[in-house]
């Protein structure tokens, strides 16, 4: 199996040394951090996540299996304290695509740390997991994870509108994707 230049055949994609966080399985005992800053003002409304619980979420990492047709990632300070998530949902291997799903504590945004992950990630997905297609979807009200996706060089595709419920109400969603062989701005 290939893989790109710097980054090994593993489960788990690598960030640049330089950054003050690196990538590492989740663990169920990041449920608690994760739980507190998906509930933060400036979080929760650009989210459309369901039950962020400590409960709900300890369960959603256990489901969480390498190989498996989701997989994400914990974010994690020097401390091996959980800052942020991302991942990959609905892995299809046969038609080569999946979808890019990310969070940050805003603690910690406003460093690159979403971009670099992100940027790993799609390396990883398209190189490692043989992916053709990564895409993304973003409520059209999230301006910074917009953002991360256009400094990623994902095109964007499309509005979706009443994609997905959110807290009950139908919302709209902007449509990204990322096409293997398609450049990345350099790091």
């Amino acid at each position: 199996m290939s893989t790109l230049p710097g980054m090994p055949a593993s489960n788990v994609p690598s960030l640049p040394d330089t950054l003050p966080a690196r990538l590492r399985p989740l663990r169920t005992d990041d449920a608690a951090a994760w739980s507190r800053y998906l509930s933060l003002p400036g979080v929760i409304e650009h989210t459309s996540w369901g039950d962020i619980s400590e409960h709900a979420l300890r369960q959603q990492v256990a489901r969480y299996m390498p190989g498996g047709p989701d997989q994400r990632w914990a974010l994690a300070d020097a401390e091996d304290g959980l800052i942020g998530t991302i991942g990959l949902n609905g892995i299809d291997l046969l038609h080569g695509r999946a979808e890019l799903a990310y969070d940050l504590d805003p603690h910690w945004q406003g460093q690159g740390l979403a971009t670099h992950a992100a940027r790993a990630v799609l390396d990883w997905g398209h190189a490692v997991r043989r992916l053709v297609r990564i895409q993304a979807t973003v409520l059209d009200s999230n301006a910074r994870s917009i953002a991360v996706l256009e400094r990623l060089g994902m095109q964007r595709e499309g509005l979706l509108h009443a994609y997905r419920r959110v807290r009950g109400q139908p919302r709209n969603f902007w449509m990204f994707a990322h096409l293997e062989g398609t450049a990345t701005p350099p790091r």
